[in-house]
């Protein structure tokens, strides 16, 4: 009943006889078809995008059209490379990270509500006399009344949203009771090892390069901090060793090899002491720390009751809970309060016993460097110190127990019993010339693994779910096609993912021509790196057309008598008047 009557005839001149084409085929389509090879049919979603751009670059570059929908977080964490060509992110990401700050003496009256991660660094550093360019300096500028030690104690997996959230009520005062900053522009994925990395050096994954603790790049399996996979940029114990000499202390500790060594210094000094966790020797050894500080979980155990380590669980029994260690079953018993079920951690388990043996090295750490007289000494001189505690095992009890387990609420409650006793036991180590700060990285990121591992299984993709959020695939797959399946199969479910190909967002191909105008080399680069050389170039140009200006005018001033280029100019002509 609605027959369309929209056909139309054009008649081309110089002997060639033409068509009837339908009047209602999209323009795009139109454009794209090529008789005899576009196909008999073409399915175009109703939803197309429409944001692709074009840059033209000057001097011989020609450039590119790059998709502008990828999240400013992955954007950041992207490292060409190493980021892998599939990346899940969930709806609601936790945007929770915060720090507090220590140190009332040197700290500035009024803090910033918020700031980025990157300008942490150069806020601490600024603390010592040190370069940095952040914008917000943190303490008083007081050249005569500087501090000498800087503590940093870092968690992971922890955020201001979990500590309301379980009631963590000893944290929950250290936050009411001290100036608290709103931590911002947190990089994706949210692997410890990044922002760590970030956090000390002030500069994101995309720049600093470590994106995770391993990644695949060329088909091998790479290693953070080993080998040539260093940061690319200073961190604090960098800035602190090569403005102030090797007297500078720089101690740090986790359960992670490279998120220890993330916060030491590129160059190991003589006062360089790393500390990592160990699991098949169950103990904190180093590659360059004094022997006096290595430690066994093992020997220490066996004497918990007579240690000061039950001080770190002292609230717990406040609360009318309790942590025994049994013997027998080479366990720790642990009851949150006089309510909660009874929870077990065995020392046999890595997990577990990494959970135990970071909170009580960190307390042994602590209290060596309060009463060993030799570090006492290069503690109380005048060169800066560093203190770094990172840790990392409530993640690991998070991923294996699940974030609702009472596993991982257990061990909530060691850590807001712990946290307070550790942050007042660094201060004292320098009373008055101290600063210091705990940063709670944020909440866990709880990604619907059943679902991406079915997709996976599904398209029979060989990939390694260890790398998630990030998954890595083998060469001989289509990894945009493949990408493009994923997002469409688990954006229409329930796992609440968004997916993402980094590959066909930022990579962009860069064209230079040579002389001849033919095609000479082609580079990957990133949105990021693009957008800085556009503001050298932009600048470059600005500068050179401020600087002709400045020139002509010079060139069309006038000689008034009561200038100095008129009295230079009379002495070279003594007949003008």
């Amino acid at each position: 009943s609605d027959l369309p009557d929209d056909s139309m005839m054009m008649l081309a001149a110089l002997g060639f006889v033409l068509v009837s084409v339908s009047a209602d085929l999209p323009r795009e389509i139109e454009d794209g078809y090529y008789p005899g090879r576009s196909g008999d049919v073409i399915f175009m979603p109703s939803d197309l995008p429409d944001d692709s751009m074009m840059m033209l670059a000057a001097l011989g570059f020609v450039l590119v059209s790059v998709s502008a929908d990828l999240p400013r977080e992955i954007e950041d964490g992207y490292y060409p490379g190493r980021s892998g060509d599939v990346i899940f992110m969930p709806s609601d990401l936790p945007d929770d990270s915060m720090m507090v700050l220590f140190g009332s003496d040197h700290l500035k009256s009024e803090q910033p509500q918020s700031l980025s991660i990157n300008s942490v660094r150069d806020g601490i550093s600024q603390a010592f006399g040190m370069a940095g360019t952040a914008a917000v300096s943190l303490v008083k500028d007081d050249v005569f009344h500087r501090p000498n030690l800087n503590f940093l104690v870092m968690v992971h997996g922890l955020g201001k949203d979990t500590v309301s959230k379980y009631n963590l009520h000893n944290i929950f005062a250290l936050i009411g009771n001290n100036p608290t900053i709103k931590l911002e522009d947190i990089s994706y994925p949210r692997n410890p090892l990044a922002l760590s990395v970030t956090l000390v050096t002030g500069e994101k994954p995309a720049v600093h390069g470590l994106v995770a603790d391993s990644w695949q790049e060329g088909g091998n399996k790479k290693h953070a901090l080993t080998g040539e996979n260093h940061a690319a940029s200073a961190n604090i114990a960098d800035l602190m060793t090569q403005t102030y000499g090797d007297e500078c202390l720089a101690i740090s500790m986790s359960s992670s090899f490279a998120e220890c060594h993330a916060h030491a210094p590129h160059k190991a000094t003589r006062n360089t002491m790393s500390y990592y966790y160990d699991q098949e020797q169950k103990a904190f050894v180093s590659q360059n720390g004094s022997p006096s500080l290595q430690w066994s979980l093992l020997s220490t155990v066996q004497n918990i009751e007579n240690s000061d380590l039950v001080e770190l669980f002292s609230r717990i029994k406040l609360a009318g809970g309790d942590v025994v260690f049994n013997t027998r079953e080479n366990s720790f018993l642990v009851k949150s309060g006089p309510s909660a079920s009874p929870v077990r951690f065995h020392l046999d388990d890595k997990v577990d016993a990494a959970l135990l043996a970071e909170l009580f090295y960190a307390k042994t750490l602590v209290k060596k460097l309060a009463t060993d007289t030799e570090l006492q000494r290069k503690i109380s001189d005048s060169t800066p110190d560093s203190v770094t505690l990172s840790f990392r095992s409530l993640n690991d009890i998070g991923e294996k127990y699940g974030y609702e387990s009472k596993q991982y609420l257990a061990a909530l409650k060691l850590f807001d019993s712990a946290i307070p006793v550790l942050t007042a036991k660094l201060g004292e180590l320098s009373p008055s010339a101290h600063v210091g700060e705990l940063v709670l990285m944020g909440s866990p990121v709880v990604l619907d693994k059943k679902a991406i591992a079915d997709q996976i299984n599904h398209l029979s993709l060989a990939s390694d779910a260890g790398y998630l959020p990030t998954l890595f695939l083998e060469e001989s797959i289509d990894s945009s096609h493949a990408c493009q399946v994923l997002r469409m199969n688990l954006e229409v479910g329930s796992s609440g993912l968004r997916t993402f190909c980094p590959n066909s967002y930022i990579e962009t191909v860069v064209t230079t021509l040579d002389a001849s105008g033919s095609t000479a080399t082609e580079d990957i680069v990133t949105i990021q790196q693009l957008k800085r050389w556009q503001i050298i170039l932009w600048l470059s140009i600005a500068g050179f057309f401020t600087l002709l200006a400045g020139v002509i005018a010079f060139g069309c001033m006038e000689y008034e008598r009561d200038t100095l280029l008129f009295s230079k100019r009379r002495i070279k002509e003594p007949s003008r008047s």
